[in-house]
């Protein structure tokens, strides 16, 4: 027979409080440190805050581009120093690479390259071997990107057209197929194109 008045053992409704609250304190401890599972780590450095490219852009023949031409595939954005020389072709061939090897979701990414205003296009030889690249001159259109000892660098731009993920010389090019096949099966590129092309910056 039990004592009258005597209240019963708040364990189990303390475990059942903490059964919910200790694996969202340890979501939000991760989400705001940074830190992630080794397995699921970029390759790529993400750019906080993303960013558009800055200041005009023309193509090969002298016309002005417009920024919202690069929105509504995913973009891997090359941005030389110099002429398209040796170090430059290297990096269209293994970028072209990456590409294909996403065989039928390759018609989702396309591929510019920014060379500085003045600059020598690509030969034609090249062009042909790149024919989906796209060529644009301007000047700075990263500030904050470190140029590698070879004069590229290498980014990713999203869907609306923002610098989203920057990757370090040398390009590891596995790690970017990794990081692209993540991101389009993660995305959903009909939806974005349906909210996010008619939306304002």
């Amino acid at each position: 027979m039990t004592e009258t008045g005597k209240r019963p053992a708040p364990w189990p409704l303390i475990l059942l409080f903490a059964s919910f609250l200790v694996p969202a304190a340890i979501a939000w401890t991760m989400f705001f440190t940074g830190w992630h599972p080794s397995g699921t780590a970029n390759h790529g450095d993400l750019i906080q805050p993303p960013h558009h490219l800055e200041g005009e852009l023309r193509d090969i023949d002298g016309a002005a581009v417009d920024r919202n031409r690069f929105r509504g595939r995913w973009t891997i954005l090359m941005v030389h120093d110099g002429a398209c020389a040796e170090a430059c072709i290297e990096r269209l061939r293994e970028t072209r690479q990456v590409r294909l090897a996403l065989a039928q979701n390759a018609d989702r990414v396309r591929r510019v390259l920014v060379l500085p205003a003045g600059a020598e296009p690509p030969e034609n030889a090249v062009l042909e071997d790149n024919q989906d690249l796209r060529v644009v001159f301007g000047e700075n259109p990263i500030p904050d990107a470190a140029h590698g000892g070879n004069g590229m660098s290498l980014s990713l731009m999203d869907t609306r057209a923002y610098r989203m993920m920057a990757y370090p010389e040398p390009l590891d090019a596995g790690g970017l197929l990794q990081d692209l096949k993540k991101l389009l099966r993660l995305s959903n590129i009909d939806l974005e194109r349906l909210q996010g092309l008619s939306e304002d910056d």
